[in-house]
């Protein structure tokens, strides 16, 4: 396969521009050729160029709590049947997807999207502490500290592979896994707040493992 791989990123509360930078630098590393793209309508039509979608971006409907109000004009999403469709039939198909951090908080109102990353945000249920020092534990042995965020309660489905938990307020949770999708590979980091996240040398280090995996 080729190495195309276009990065959907924007959103809400978080330093996007400063982490897809940072994302890229990883993915060129890795020999991949990235491109930049800030709208869902954009992504999905790039798809058929595109070998891996990079999701690092927080769009969604923004109706859980009053504290989104000032923002929704702005930013409040909704994907499409069709959108999320066209995402399912590309997998499906053999696409490659990489979910990076809020990507798991996204499209809210299709629960097709939690679907197909094989778990996610649960508002209600979710959570996650202050931004600040945590641990986390490979499941492959190994470990490790940053500072980040670990969202709480993600519920990966069965079919999901676990490769590394977080650890700060409730014991480990699992952060990062990884599950086929039909012919495709989907695999979700919800580390990577910002920067900091990206410049730790072991989170860099998982990351490269994720896209090693992906492009296997």
């Amino acid at each position: 396969m080729s190495l195309d791989a276009s990065i959907f990123s924007g959103g809400h509360g978080h330093p996007f521009a400063e982490s897809t930078a940072a994302l890229g630098e990883i993915l060129e590393e890795r020999g991949w050729r990235t491109r930049v793209l800030l709208t869902l309508e954009d992504t999905v039509a790039s798809l058929p160029h595109t070998d891996l979608l990079v999701v690092n971006a927080l769009y969604w409907s923004m109706t859980q709590h009053e504290k989104y109000a000032p923002f929704r004009e702005r930013l409040a999403f909704w994907a499409s049947d069709s959108q999320i469709d066209r995402l399912e039939s590309w997998v499906g198909a053999g696409g490659r997807l990489l979910a990076m951090h809020t990507a798991c908080l996204c499209f809210d109102t299709q629960p097709r999207w939690l679907g197909l990353l094989g778990g996610g945000w649960t508002w209600g249920v979710s959570y996650h502490p202050a931004l600040g020092p945590i641990k986390v534990e490979l499941t492959d042995g190994g470990r490790f500290e940053l500072v980040d965020e670990v969202y709480h309660h993600l519920s990966p489905r069965p079919e999901a592979e676990v490769w590394a938990r977080g650890a700060v307020n409730e014991g480990p949770q699992p952060v990062v896994w990884t599950r086929r999708y039909g012919e495709g590979r989907v695999a979700l980091d919800a580390l990577g707040h910002d920067r900091r996240s990206f410049d730790a040398p072991a989170h860099r280090a998982l990351i490269g493992r994720l896209l090693d995996w992906l492009a296997a």
